[in-house]
């Protein structure tokens, strides 16, 4: 993985510039969208380039079961659906019982829809609840 180190800095308007060796190494172009990423317990922004343009964007939240294959079985119903994902973080939130997984996920192509989809993962034996936002 390349990594490059630099600086911006903010104008009167809030804009930030982004310096062109950061542009040239991830192809990002006039117009992009961006998903902004506020973590405020570190203290960072992030900003993920959207490549596709006519991205249908999603955050889910799944609580699941706490055990072995559980976001496996989770995953393979969205990769079987043809959901592209941006972004998933998961965690243990009581060893043994409960863990959650939070994922911003492009629907733009799936294979049925949206609706279907969630539903999908909700017969699932491992999952307890869905949560989604549209973005």
């Amino acid at each position: 993985m390349a990594q490059v180190y630099d600086f911006a800095q903010m104008d009167s308007k809030g804009r930030v510039f982004i310096p062109s060796k950061v542009r040239g190494l991830l192809n990002i172009r006039e117009g992009m969208r961006f998903m902004v990423i506020a973590d405020s317990t570190r203290y960072e922004i992030r900003l993920v380039p959207i490549a596709n343009e006519k991205a249908l964007l999603f955050k889910i939240t799944l609580r699941m079961v706490d055990v072995v294959g559980s976001l496996s079985k989770v995953l393979d119903v969205v990769a079987r659906e043809g959901v592209d994902l941006l972004l998933t973080q998961s965690r243990t939130i009581k060893r043994g019982e409960l863990a959650e997984w939070v994922a911003i996920l492009d629907f733009s192509n799936v294979k049925s829809s949206v609706e279907e989809t969630v539903q999908r993962l909700r017969e699932l034996d491992v999952v307890k609840e869905v949560m989604l936002e549209k973005l």
